[in-house]
């Protein structure tokens, strides 16, 4: 009977085989778990594509001589001269409000910084200019500007305008059918 009794109390479930076993179990979850949201991970980048920063703004032609444009989402103004076209960032170097366009450049309503037309801080207490951003022709012929890249105040992008828009013929001359010498036409037009 003794040897009876020796069984009964091997196969019996005592609580340090209750918690070696259930130890045991508890661990090998966690390492299933963590295996497995290290595998769901993997389905899924780390890092997560954000805007290039890179957006059209339309054709030369779009863009005549004395034009602005403001571009509401991207908080970029572009304008057009004759030297060419240059885009400057709407978003004030103080705190980040959008700058208003006026007659004597531009106004951060948050905080009264001014700036001039070529975003130099005349006043307030932005600490920086407006950046300049620069603008690229793509092969489509469509105009592009990078905001992620900042260029040096003064940057145009520069194209020729239609000699319709640059050249006005002078009062005082009127062309003739003759050939003319490259002097004799700079007079006749004025730029």
């Amino acid at each position: 009977m003794t040897q009876n009794n020796k069984t009964t109390n091997s196969n019996s479930l005592t609580r340090r085989r209750f918690l070696g076993w259930g130890g045991a179990v508890i661990v090998g979850l966690a390492a299933l778990a963590t295996f497995l949201i290290m595998l769901l991970r993997m389905l899924f980048p780390s890092v997560r594509p954000e805007k290039s920063g890179r957006f059209k703004i339309g054709r030369r032609q779009d863009f005549p001589s004395g034009a602005i444009k403001y571009f509401d989402i991207e908080q970029v103004y572009v304008f057009a001269d004759l030297d060419g076209l240059y885009a400057i960032s709407a978003v004030c170097t103080h705190l980040g409000c959008v700058v208003n366009k006026d007659e004597s450049g531009f106004a951060c309503p948050c905080h009264g910084s001014h700036y001039d037309l070529d975003g130099k801080v005349v006043k307030g207490a932005a600490p920086r200019n407006l950046p300049w951003h620069p603008i690229s022709l793509l092969p489509s012929g469509h105009l592009e500007v990078d905001k992620k890249q900042v260029v040096k105040s003064g940057v145009k992008f520069k194209f020729e305008f239609p000699v319709a828009a640059r050249l006005r013929p002078s009062s005082k001359s009127q062309p003739s059918s003759s050939p003319i010498s490259l002097a004799a036409r700079d007079e006749e037009f004025k730029l």
